[in-house]
């Protein structure tokens, strides 16, 4: 009985080293990412493809949750040409800022980390017209659930690369989706 005790209690041990060693740990539980991202805003009846700068500060409060607060900022507006009853015209598209709270459910396998992100984010962005004003120019700002998938790859316990994709809204007359490749760091 004795042995079959120390065989269990062996086993379990060496389960828990193996999957102690499936896991990469982190250096902390506190986070940050930066990001480029490739947005695809729908708007004014057509769609454009401007880019922002996105970063992230993140809390991992559970191995397998985080929760994280975003802030984006627009870097570079697009312009597509399109026609408005029958009127050529030249529609700019921009990001003015984005923000947002998110929980983010993620599976942790050796140097690999594949996670959703879902909350809520905050968007400002703009259509209008650069060429004459048949498409009028305001700022549309929407509060949306948001929601996306994704994976990291670390490098090391600190250091981290990764790639996502989000829908931030869907409201309003206007959508607004976005892939980033970012770099992370834990402290």
């Amino acid at each position: 009985m004795k042995r079959l005790t120390l065989a269990a209690a062996a086993a379990l041990v060496a389960m828990g080293s193996a999957h102690a060693q499936m896991m990469m740990p982190s250096a902390s539980q506190v986070y940050g990412e930066l990001g480029y991202t490739w947005l695809k805003i729908d708007a004014a009846g057509t769609s454009g493809r401007p880019s922002a700068i996105r970063g992230i500060l993140g809390w991992e409060f559970h191995p397998m949750f985080a929760g994280e607060f975003m802030l984006a900022g627009g870097v570079n507006d697009d312009n597509k040409g399109v026609s408005v009853n029958g009127v050529p015209t030249n529609v700019e598209f921009e990001l003015k800022n984005m923000y947002g709270l998110f929980l983010k459910p993620r599976y942790l396998v050796q140097q690999a980390e594949l996670f959703a992100r879902l909350g809520y984010a905050h968007t400002k962005v703009r259509a209008a017209s650069t060429n004459n004003n048949l498409i009028q120019g305001q700022d549309q700002s929407d509060n949306d659930f948001a929601w996306g998938i994704g994976a990291n790859y670390r490098f090391n316990p600190r250091m981290y690369v990764g790639l996502d994709w989000m829908r931030y809204s869907n409201q309003s007359g206007h959508k607004v989706d976005g892939l980033t490749l970012g770099f992370g760091y834990h402290w």
